[in-house]
């Protein structure tokens, strides 16, 4: 099969579709790249480095981001790598390598005042490494801040010194970490990720940083994907900008959602703190497909372990509520029926093929500032779409994101 390719008229497609979004103000700025197995098909990116400077340098492929909840994808890979070597299972109850999640408690009430969790009873079950793989913990934050439109997020600030002390803002005054619903029964998105990377650590000897370098991005030949914002990556950092209720975007006001100084990074936030260009980000997306096809040279995982990134794992409760989900955060540029959102031990996935756009059993996630990839193995592609604009869920940029997804089909089947 010969490799995909895009015409420059289909090129141009993309790139009208994102320099309207820039010149309309739908967006400062935005990267848009796709991937086959063979290797990158596309990649552009439109609009300043600051909204408030006309002058400021244009981005370009090497501009990091942000990526926040696209980490999680990094923690999954490295976690089913230590399921490879002999170290952990999906069924290892957590609290054998992280006590801190010992006798969870559920919550029967919370007070009005907070929304904290206030009364509970001892759960029945444990916590497993594939319950928080896929968001079936019950890990319950309320009344936690967790990165407000303007805000430091409690849990990932400079005041965070350790993993003993992050367990015990979640916990608060309760005797243990208190759960929604019983492990493994239901589906809540939440810091399930981040103790999988607490449990990398563990088991590795290493931190989640050194762990990714040694085993994902050194191998892959990322270089700027990093929980460290150095010097070198500040410059080239997409500043964060912010649509207000009125719809005018302007730079990001007071302290950032998470600290900046890679000299304050203690802890490591295997669900949300990492940096990257998207392009690097890609490249890590390309592998997957090539493992997938077993055209991988050197994989840095088994082609049994990618397929845990595409497999449902939820039922009953847990499908019901992911159903309410993808409602609430796609909708209604993917339209599901019910039942055919599911989440796997990593990703969101869609069981049926959405009309005009990935087909089913297509991976996909994104981050808080309006990030997003999915991988699609049916098709043999990959995409990437990022900005820094919050909040999360702007319409505008779900619009634009499911405009470049469906031009990229268009141009996937039509004739060569």
């Amino acid at each position: 099969m010969p490799p995909l390719k895009f015409s420059a008229a289909q090129k141009d497609v993309f790139r009208k579709i994102m320099s309207d979004a820039v010149a309309s103000k739908s967006t400062p700025a935005v990267c848009f790249g796709v991937t086959s197995t063979d290797g990158p098909i596309y990649t552009h990116t439109e609009g300043k480095k600051l909204v408030d400077d006309p002058s400021s340098a244009d981005i370009d492929e090497d501009t990091i981001f942000w990526i926040c909840s696209q980490t999680k994808l990094i923690t999954t890979i490295a976690a089913l790598q230590l399921i490879e070597q002999g170290k952990i299972t999906l069924d290892t109850p957590a609290e054998t390598i992280l006590p801190e999640l010992a006798n969870p408690v559920l919550v029967t009430g919370y007070d009005k005042e907070t929304g904290r969790p206030s009364t509970t009873t001892p759960a029945k079950g444990k916590i497993t490494l594939g319950d928080l793989l896929n968001h079936s913990s019950g890990i319950d934050t309320s009344g936690i801040k967790l990165g407000q439109a303007n805000g430091v997020s409690e849990l990932h600030s400079s005041s965070v010194p350790d993993v003993a002390t992050f367990f015990k803002m979640i916990k608060g005054s309760l005797p243990s970490v208190p759960l929604k619903f019983e492990p493994g029964t239901n589906f809540d998105y939440g810091m399930s990720t981040d103790c999988v990377g607490f449990i990398i650590e563990r088991l590795s000897g290493k931190s989640l940083d050194q762990y990714f370098q040694d085993h994902i991005f050194v191998p892959l030949g990322v270089t700027s994907a990093s929980f460290y914002l150095t010097p070198h990556r500040k410059e080239r950092l997409l500043p964060l900008s912010y649509r207000t209720k009125s719809g005018v975007i302007e730079s990001w006001k007071g302290p950032h959602v998470i600290d900046q100084d890679p000299a304050h990074v203690r802890v490591f936030f295997g669900g949300s703190a990492l940096y990257s260009t998207q392009k690097d980000y890609l490249t890590v997306l390309r592998h997957l497909l090539q493992i997938k096809a077993g055209v991988a040279t050197s994989p840095i995982l088994t082609a049994a372990s990618v397929d845990k990134l595409f497999e449902p794992t939820h039922t009953s409760g847990g499908g019901k509520t992911l159903d309410m989900f993808a409602a609430a955060v796609f909708a209604p540029y993917i339209e599901l029926p019910a039942g055919a959102a599911q989440f796997s031990r990593g990703l969101f996935v869609n069981t049926v093929d959405v009309p005009g756009k990935r087909k089913a059993g297509s991976g996909a996630w994104g981050g808080w500032a309006n990030t997003s990839f999915f991988v699609d193995p049916t098709t043999g592609v990959a995409a990437v779409f990022g900005t820094q604009l919050a909040p999360f869920g702007d319409k505008d940029l779900s619009r634009l994101f499911d405009a470049l997804e469906r031009a990229l089909y268009a141009a996937l089947s039509a004739e060569p």
